[in-house]
Protein backbone atom coordinates (compact mmCIF):
# COMPACT_ATOMS: atom_id res chain seq x y z
CA UNK A 1 0.00 0.00 0.00
CA UNK A 2 1.40 3.43 -1.06
CA UNK A 3 1.30 6.20 1.70
CA UNK A 4 -0.31 8.27 -1.01
CA UNK A 5 -3.40 6.19 -2.11
CA UNK A 6 -5.47 2.66 -1.69
CA UNK A 7 -8.42 1.71 -3.49
CA UNK A 8 -11.02 -1.03 -2.30
CA UNK A 9 -14.55 -1.65 -2.69
CA UNK A 10 -16.84 -2.24 0.46
CA UNK A 11 -20.81 -3.26 0.49
CA UNK A 12 -22.72 -1.95 3.11
CA UNK A 13 -24.14 -4.82 5.29
CA UNK A 14 -27.26 -4.69 7.38
CA UNK A 15 -25.91 -7.01 9.89
CA UNK A 16 -22.50 -4.76 9.83
CA UNK A 17 -24.71 -1.67 10.35
CA UNK A 18 -26.49 -3.33 13.41
CA UNK A 19 -23.32 -4.34 14.90
CA UNK A 20 -22.09 -0.53 14.11
CA UNK A 21 -25.04 0.68 16.38
CA UNK A 22 -24.76 -1.64 19.08
CA UNK A 23 -21.58 -0.95 19.72
CA UNK A 24 -21.41 2.53 19.77
CA UNK A 25 -24.54 2.82 21.68
CA UNK A 26 -26.80 4.32 19.05
CA UNK A 27 -29.79 4.90 20.65
CA UNK A 28 -31.46 6.29 17.97
CA UNK A 29 -31.05 3.72 15.84
CA UNK A 30 -34.61 1.52 16.02
CA UNK A 31 -33.49 -1.66 14.03
CA UNK A 32 -33.59 -0.25 11.20
CA UNK A 33 -30.47 -1.49 9.42
CA UNK A 34 -31.46 -0.02 5.93
CA UNK A 35 -29.56 3.72 6.75
CA UNK A 36 -26.80 3.10 8.59
CA UNK A 37 -25.46 5.68 11.02
CA UNK A 38 -23.77 8.79 10.03
CA UNK A 39 -20.59 7.74 11.52
CA UNK A 40 -20.65 4.49 10.33
CA UNK A 41 -18.09 5.08 7.64
CA UNK A 42 -15.45 4.86 10.11
CA UNK A 43 -15.90 1.25 10.16
CA UNK A 44 -15.35 1.38 6.34
CA UNK A 45 -12.28 3.00 6.72
CA UNK A 46 -10.68 1.76 10.05
CA UNK A 47 -8.23 -1.41 8.62
CA UNK A 48 -6.80 1.03 5.89
CA UNK A 49 -6.04 4.24 8.83
CA UNK A 50 -4.84 1.24 10.82
CA UNK A 51 -2.76 -0.10 8.21
CA UNK A 52 -1.39 3.26 7.08
CA UNK A 53 -0.42 4.91 10.84
CA UNK A 54 1.11 1.76 11.82
CA UNK A 55 3.11 -0.05 8.97
CA UNK A 56 2.94 2.56 6.23
CA UNK A 57 3.81 6.11 8.14
CA UNK A 58 5.43 3.88 10.58
CA UNK A 59 3.94 6.34 13.53
CA UNK A 60 3.90 5.26 16.95
CA UNK A 61 0.68 3.66 18.14
CA UNK A 62 1.68 4.70 21.98
CA UNK A 63 1.69 8.81 21.14
CA UNK A 64 -0.84 8.68 18.15
CA UNK A 65 -3.93 9.55 19.04
CA UNK A 66 -7.32 10.32 16.66
CA UNK A 67 -7.31 14.43 16.43
CA UNK A 68 -10.57 14.80 14.36
CA UNK A 69 -13.44 13.22 12.18
CA UNK A 70 -15.24 14.94 9.67
CA UNK A 71 -17.87 13.76 6.94
CA UNK A 72 -19.65 15.10 3.74
CA UNK A 73 -22.32 13.78 2.67
CA UNK A 74 -24.01 14.09 -1.21
CA UNK A 75 -26.32 11.00 0.13
CA UNK A 76 -26.96 8.93 3.18
CA UNK A 77 -25.27 5.53 2.72
CA UNK A 78 -27.90 2.59 2.15
CA UNK A 79 -27.55 -0.96 3.10
CA UNK A 80 -26.84 -3.12 0.18
CA UNK A 81 -24.36 0.17 -1.59
CA UNK A 82 -20.90 -1.21 -2.84
CA UNK A 83 -18.72 1.74 -2.71
CA UNK A 84 -15.47 2.43 -4.27
CA UNK A 85 -13.45 3.60 -1.44
CA UNK A 86 -9.95 5.87 -2.44
CA UNK A 87 -7.95 7.24 0.13
CA UNK A 88 -5.41 9.22 -0.16
CA UNK A 89 -2.80 11.27 2.52
CA UNK A 90 -3.97 15.24 1.61
CA UNK A 91 -1.68 16.41 4.33
CA UNK A 92 1.65 15.29 6.28
CA UNK A 93 3.28 18.35 8.81
CA UNK A 94 4.64 18.57 11.84
CA UNK A 95 4.17 22.05 14.40
CA UNK A 96 5.85 22.56 17.61
CA UNK A 97 3.50 22.11 20.73
CA UNK A 98 2.14 24.76 23.17
CA UNK A 99 3.61 22.85 25.86
CA UNK A 100 6.88 21.95 23.80
CA UNK A 101 8.20 19.42 21.91
CA UNK A 102 6.80 18.54 18.54
CA UNK A 103 3.84 16.89 16.99
CA UNK A 104 3.22 15.33 13.79
CA UNK A 105 0.13 15.30 11.79
CA UNK A 106 -1.18 13.43 9.07
CA UNK A 107 -4.55 14.22 7.71
CA UNK A 108 -6.17 11.31 5.38
CA UNK A 109 -9.29 11.93 3.30
CA UNK A 110 -11.43 8.61 1.87
CA UNK A 111 -13.68 9.54 -0.54
CA UNK A 112 -17.00 6.86 -1.44
CA UNK A 113 -18.59 6.21 -4.41
CA UNK A 114 -21.03 4.54 -5.66
CA UNK A 115 -19.27 1.41 -7.78
CA UNK A 116 -21.84 0.56 -9.99
CA UNK A 117 -22.68 4.57 -10.96
CA UNK A 118 -19.54 6.07 -9.98
CA UNK A 119 -21.86 8.75 -8.14
CA UNK A 120 -20.58 11.04 -5.38
CA UNK A 121 -21.57 9.57 -1.75
CA UNK A 122 -19.39 10.34 0.85
CA UNK A 123 -16.13 11.78 1.67
CA UNK A 124 -14.52 10.76 5.53
CA UNK A 125 -11.86 13.45 6.54
CA UNK A 126 -9.56 12.38 9.69
CA UNK A 127 -6.31 13.18 11.51
CA UNK A 128 -3.91 11.16 13.49
CA UNK A 129 -1.35 13.23 15.89
CA UNK A 130 1.86 11.63 16.76
CA UNK A 131 3.32 13.64 19.64
CA UNK A 132 6.77 13.77 20.26
CA UNK A 133 8.85 11.08 22.30
CA UNK A 134 9.28 11.73 26.04
CA UNK A 135 12.74 13.16 26.59
CA UNK A 136 14.93 10.78 28.56
CA UNK A 137 15.04 11.26 32.16
CA UNK A 138 11.80 12.84 32.44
Amino acid sequence: MSASAAEWLFTVESGKVREFARAVFDESWRGDTAVPAPTFPVYVTAAYIETLIVEVLKLDRKRTVHGEQEYEYARPLRAGDVLRCRASVVEDYVKEGKRGGKMRFVVCEVEMRDAATGEFVLRERSTAIETAPAEAGS
